[in-house]
């Protein structure tokens, strides 16, 4: 009896330790880039950044959640950069697209603009770094 006890309670702290990692264990980031756009996906967010004239980014979104493969439709903010104070504007933001693959499908839609962004066609695994732009 107090073998099987203890082989239980082994079996028990085992399962709940494997539980417990995949619980708190962060999300491996992943990077998605076109010539126009970048996704990166870390822990439970994901940030896009929308390249402006300059080689630098303009405006930016968040995403409170990962994107999921398949289809998606997602709430979030995007932020548009200013040179007036406070140096940025933020909206609601809806994102759709698709995940198949290497391959991302992305557009931003902007209720209070009334405007769309995208779609931009982006690929997996590329990664790009731009710095925000400094508008005077």
């Amino acid at each position: 009896m107090q073998f099987w006890i203890r082989t239980s309670l082994s079996g028990l702290f085992g399962t709940l330790a494997c539980v417990a990692c995949g619980v708190t264990a962060p999300e491996r980031a992943t990077a998605w880039s076109s010539d126009q756009a970048n996704v990166v996906i870390g822990g439970n967010t994901t940030t896009v950044q929308v390249l402006a004239s300059g080689g630098c980014y303009g405006s930016y979104g968040v995403i409170e959640q990962v994107i999921p493969p398949g289809a998606f439709t997602l709430p979030g903010t995007f932020t548009q950069l200013t040179g007036a104070y406070p140096g940025h504007v933020e909206y609601a933001a809806e994102y759709s697209g698709t995940v198949a693959d290497n391959a991302m499908t992305l557009t931003i839609g902007i209720p209070a603009q009334r405007r769309t962004i995208g779609p931009f066609q982006l690929t997996a695994g590329v990664g790009k770094t731009w710095s925000a732009c400094l508008y005077p």
